[in-house]
């Protein structure tokens, strides 16, 4: 596998990481600590997400706080985080 497949996989495994250790911070906040753009973090959350109509493993979701939205683990994504 190249670096280039690999990258979404460091992603994911950073987002997910940041969410154990602080679950619910803003899309921009995370986008920033994870060195990504929103569309970058954006994508990867569609691979992550809990929204029914898009194909996701539901480990993340995104919830609208106000005017913000913030990011969360899911049951299943706390339980693979404490499995890890």
């Amino acid at each position: 596998m190249n670096d280039a497949a690999r990258e979404p996989d460091a992603q994911a495994a950073a987002l997910l990481a940041m969410l154990a250790r602080d679950d619910g911070p803003s899309l921009p906040r995370a986008a920033k600590a994870l060195g990504l753009r929103t569309s970058e973090l954006q994508r990867l959350l569609v691979a992550l997400g809990d929204d029914p109509r898009l194909p996701g493993l539901a480990l993340v979701e995104a919830r609208v706080d106000g005017e913000r939205t913030r990011l969360w683990l899911t049951a299943k994504g706390r339980a693979l985080c404490a499995g890890a």
